[in-house]
């Protein structure tokens, strides 16, 4: 990231007016630990079964000992190094909302159990791999070229007003600002994300069994262009999801992040939108947006378990070596009540002030108010 990307490090903080005092959970080499022990020890493991046990090797026992200690390493990081540098790590509010679909039955253990057998497959889809590798290295890129600049990123300001990319009320899944609320805060161009998911009132984000893209609420919605923008990049195509309501990232996937766009908002802003419905996207590389245009569907597409809008910004048009951005929403409702500008975080409930009903909304209720005002000065 440019010098001139950069705002002063005691920037305001939307939410409270205060100086926003980064917070992190270690180094931007932190994510790659488990990946980098797990080839060390899946290779150390192999040259003593091999040659000093002088046991037949197959190559599908290199991908199988390797994704099981990466799995391992990985939930050691998480729960015993990652923890405990996120001293105010907090309990995921989504851990008290129903399960999605027929996976349910099963419980947490089922989820986990599906979602790991999805994981060791996709080790085996050459596409993901390859995406999974470009992200490793355009990631070890992104960490030397920000060495130390961790406190800037946290308190950068957009250029420009970003509304949310949606319009009704929609429910903040994942994402927040710091390391105890974003869901990939290792993951360097994604530290900064946000999914958004529709919910009923005791959060459920379907009707009847979850099992078809139909019964659930955020399925099909219109998807938005947060602000003003030139299209740089379009994916579209991909097929969406076969494993819905099961808690398994499609393994069979050409694209992680499926049919998704990137629009470029501003110099140094590129807002990314992904997981969209196959042929939903109306527009093509170069073409002018305003915000709020429709910019495709919310849809299934790419290695996700359910269906769902991914929305973050980043510092370049590349997805693979880019730098997640802090971004506020304005013009926002947040859990029932209006504010100017604010930074959203997980189990918030949010819609975008400015569209014709919240305006509507807003202005009988401010209506009602003045006249009540009135009524108690006559009295």
């Amino acid at each position: 990231m440019n010098d001139n990307q950069m705002n002063d490090n005691h920037t305001k903080n939307p939410t409270t007016g205060s100086t926003n005092e980064v917070r992190s959970s270690g180094s931007f080499w932190s994510w790659l630990y488990p990946l980098v022990i797990a080839l060390v020890g899946a290779t150390a493991i192999q040259y003593v079964l091999v040659r000093v046990a002088q046991i037949q090797w197959r190559p599908a026992y290199s991908w199988s000992l390797y994704l099981g200690l990466y799995l391992i390493c990985s939930w050691v990081f998480k729960r015993y190094v990652f923890r405990s540098a996120n001293t105010g790590a907090m309990r995921h509010p989504a851990l008290d909302w129903p399960v999605p679909g027929p996976i349910r039955k099963a419980g947490r253990p089922g989820q986990a159990a599906a979602f790991l057998t999805a994981t060791f497959l996709s080790v085996f889809n050459p596409f993901l791999l390859l995406q999974q590798l470009r992200l490793t290295f355009g990631q070890m890129a992104t960490s030397r070229r920000l060495a130390g600049s961790e406190t800037d990123v946290a308190n950068y300001q957009t250029r420009v007003t970003y509304r949310l990319p949606l319009d009704g009320e929609w429910l903040v899944y994942h994402g927040g600002h710091t390391p105890e609320t974003s869901h990939s805060w290792q993951v360097l161009n994604q530290r900064y994300a946000y999914d958004f998911v529709k919910a009923d009132s005791g959060f459920a984000r379907h009707s009847g069994n979850g099992r078809h893209l139909k019964d659930y609420y955020c399925y099909g919605e219109a998807i938005l262009a947060a602000a003003d923008g030139e299209v740089v990049s379009v994916h579209d195509g991909h097929h969406e999801s076969p494993f819905t309501g099961y808690f398994m990232p499609d393994f069979l996937a050409t694209q992680m992040a499926g049919n998704h766009i990137i629009i470029r908002h501003a110099e140094g802003e590129y807002g990314f939108y992904a997981h969209l419905i196959p042929d939903s996207i109306p527009v093509e590389i170069g073409d002018k947006v305003g915000q709020g245009d429709i910019i495709g569907r919310c849809g299934f597409s790419g290695n996700s378990t359910e269906p769902h809008l991914h929305f973050h910004l980043q510092d370049g048009p590349d997805f693979y070596s880019a730098m997640g951005l802090p971004v506020c929403f304005a013009d926002i409702v947040v859990n029932g009540a209006y504010t100017d500008e604010v930074v959203v975080e997980r189990g918030m409930r949010v819609s975008y002030a400015g569209s014709s009903a919240m305006r509507a909304g807003r202005f009988r209720q401010k209506a009602r108010a003045e006249k009540s005002q009135v009524n108690s000065e006559d009295a």
